[in-house]
């Protein structure tokens, strides 16, 4: 495309992205029986008592997962490490009395009287972690890395990494190599809301977390088995849309692709959990549609014009789709045809213009 027209039709996208509406409420969201506490309940001192941590922390603690100090601290800030890590995940899903009976274990660093001991050893009985040969030693103290922990946590689970196999992109500036051991888990980490991208547009994924990080994470992936982060996951696929619309142009249309592909695995985490809600059905729609605008604007730029148009027609169907599955994306349906066809009649208009005339040269004495 000419910048002549990039430069218009990136005006006029901007102009729509103005008035885009809140993708929809998951109707089954609000359906989840809340989970009785089985122990009483401590009000941490060092945590905002309405913030997403200190339900987090109020939660997990009810559970009996984590606990706080004799003072009534959380300490919230503290770097985790792995044999702390490892309780956090083993705690809910093995008996004490099982726990109890494991006294040894092949890691040659972990001591008989250390505390951790039967939460290694049930971590590594159970494949959650590596062990003699290949990993001599667990390291307990070791800060625990955010993707090493979401490994973990999904392993502990029975998860299969490969379950959106099929959506093999970059998802931020940090996370561009789709063939790195831990993609696999970061992909259905967002897919199941877990984490999500910063202000600064990356994920991550060496972070060394803090009790406070792996309270967040833990109970969001708890609350994702139970049903209950279907409109968290919306919310996060219609914050990745508006991120797209502020970057459809080709001097940051890199951060439209990442965001856009965020929006489609958010959108595929929640109709995991709600595939019968004709809103997530239609939400899905949604961000494949915007997936097909960026890919089709990306052609556009590459002075692809037929693909820019194909794919434009795929982004405006879907739209359609989107529309028929639930009246109430009617709107934003309807926003996303006008910039397919706005892009795609720009393919059409920059096909059939010829090239731009090469500057006159200057005339010398």
């Amino acid at each position: 495309m000419t910048n002549f027209l990039i430069t218009r039709l990136f005006a006029s996208i901007l102009a729509l992205s103005l008035t885009l509406p809140i993708i929809a409420s998951a109707q089954s969201a609000s359906n989840s029986q809340a989970i009785a506490p089985v122990v009483p309940v401590v009000i941490f001192k060092d945590i905002d008592q309405k913030s997403a941590l200190g339900e987090a922390a109020q939660f997990l603690q009810s559970q009996g997962i984590i606990g706080g100090y004799p003072d009534g601290t959380f300490h919230p800030n503290q770097k985790v490490g792995r044999a702390e890590a490892i309780k956090m995940i083993v705690s809910p899903l093995i008996k004490k009395e099982s726990l109890a009976l494991l006294t040894t274990t092949p890691f040659t660093d972990v001591k008989p009287t250390d505390w951790y001991l039967p939460y290694v050893e049930a971590a590594r009985q159970n494949k959650i972690i590596d062990g003699p040969p290949t990993k001599p030693q667990f390291n307990g103290a070791k800060p625990i890395a955010k993707m090493e922990f979401i490994k973990m946590l999904l392993l502990a689970y029975k998860i299969d990494p490969n379950t959106y196999s099929e959506i093999k992109l970059p998802l931020a500036t940090d996370v561009t190599d789709t063939s790195a051991w831990y993609y696999p888990y970061l992909r259905y980490s967002l897919s199941a809301s877990l984490t999500m991208v910063s202000k600064d547009g990356t994920l991550a994924p060496g972070q060394e977390l803090t009790r406070g990080d792996t309270a967040l994470l833990l109970y969001r992936y708890i609350m994702y088995r139970n049903g209950r982060r279907t409109q968290a996951l919306l919310s996060e696929a219609e914050s990745e849309i508006l991120v797209v619309l502020g970057n459809l142009n080709p001097q940051t249309l890199e951060q439209a692709e990442y965001a856009s592909a965020r929006a489609l695995i958010a959108a595929r985490g929640a109709n995991a959990t709600a595939s019968n809600d004709s809103i997530v059905q239609g939400a899905l729609k949604v961000t494949e549609s915007f997936r097909a605008i960026v890919r089709g604007f990306r052609a556009g730029v590459s002075q692809q014009y037929d693909d820019a148009i194909r794919l434009c027609g795929d982004a405006w169907n879907l739209a359609a789709s989107a529309k028929t599955l639930s009246p109430a994306l009617a709107t934003v349906s309807e926003q996303i045809q006008s910039i397919s066809k706005q892009i795609a009649d720009s393919a059409r208009t920059a096909k059939t213009s010829p090239p731009a005339a090469a500057a006159a040269p200057t005339p010398t004495k």
